[in-house]
């Protein structure tokens, strides 16, 4: 089973909740075990390299409320989540 770095941000006041501004969601690196996945987003030698990615995706920096790990079956709920409150 794949796992995924999954990173949920603050909502600024007045800002609508939307998969696209709310969540990011890390699809490469994936993770063969929630145990390579948490060790990732608990070194501070790999932050950076996150940061460069959200920044190269959303130009400006946001702020994050917190960034967890999530195997393919949750992500599946979390999208379906996401996506049934944007309708």
């Amino acid at each position: 089973m794949k796992w995924f770095i999954v990173v949920l941000f603050m909502l600024d006041p007045g800002e609508p909740a939307t998969a696209d501004r709310s969540v990011y969601i890390f699809t490469d690196p994936t993770y063969e075990s929630q145990d390579y996945c948490e060790a990732s987003i608990t070194d501070p030698q790999y932050y950076p390299i996150l940061v460069e990615k959200l920044l190269q995706e959303y130009k400006y920096p946001k702020k994050i409320q917190s960034v967890f790990c999530v195997d393919e079956s949750q992500l599946k709920q979390l999208i379906g989540a996401l996506t049934a409150k944007q309708v």
